[in-house]
């Protein structure tokens, strides 16, 4: 399976990250650090991304290189198109290909959440998916993750069902619940006729 390095919407770009640099670790980390708090309520890594170096050999070489060369994630740094800042980040992982299915994962930084951004980043991502050869594509999200849940339920995700204490989730010192978001190719086909 292949994907383009650049999709772009109306507002936004996902590009993926051809050449990492450090600047660009550099630049990501201080998204993280600044939204650091926020992030951490959702997700382990932002407490084992310490500094940039960490931002650049685990993610920019590791996920997004290593993954992308495998064809196992495709993963993306979301811009803005007037202001050239980075958002977030938007990725479709876990592919499967026999079963023409993935997920898609994302974060947006603290100063991007609130406009649409995320869902715009979904539509252009999935329809890439879709228009690919992927036929499923599931979202998961802690059940508590309200910014996350509206996201799947705007872009028009079906709630299949929700994995009751799934996950140890240390932030909050509990069990996490992850809600099964899922849209077929099938649906997707739908809206955009």
């Amino acid at each position: 399976m292949q994907l383009p390095k650049q999709i772009e919407s109306e507002r936004i770009v996902l590009k993926h990250p051809v050449k990492p640099t450090f600047k660009l670790a550099e630049e990501l980390y201080a998204i993280i650090d600044k939204s650091r708090n926020t992030l951490r309520e959702w997700f382990p890594w932002p407490d084992k991304t310490n500094s940039p170096e960490d931002e650049f050999s685990y993610y920019l070489m590791g996920f997004y290189q290593k993954r992308w060369d495998e064809g196992t994630a495709f993963g993306y740094i979301i811009f803005d198109k007037k202001t050239k800042r980075i958002l977030g980040n938007i990725n479709l992982c876990s592919v499967d290909e026999k079963n023409k299915s993935a997920e898609i994962g994302f974060w947006l930084s603290d100063e991007a959440t609130g406009h649409g951004y995320m869902q715009e980043a979904v539509h252009a991502l999935e329809s890439v998916a879709f228009a690919t050869g992927i036929n499923r594509i599931v979202i998961k999200n802690d059940t508590d993750n309200i910014r996350s849940v509206h996201v799947a339920k705007r872009c028009g995700y079906v709630l299949e069902g929700v994995m009751r204490q799934d996950a140890w989730d240390e932030f909050h010192g509990r069990f996490r619940n992850t809600n099964v978001w899922s849209k077929l190719k099938s649906e997707w086909e739908k809206e955009t006729k």
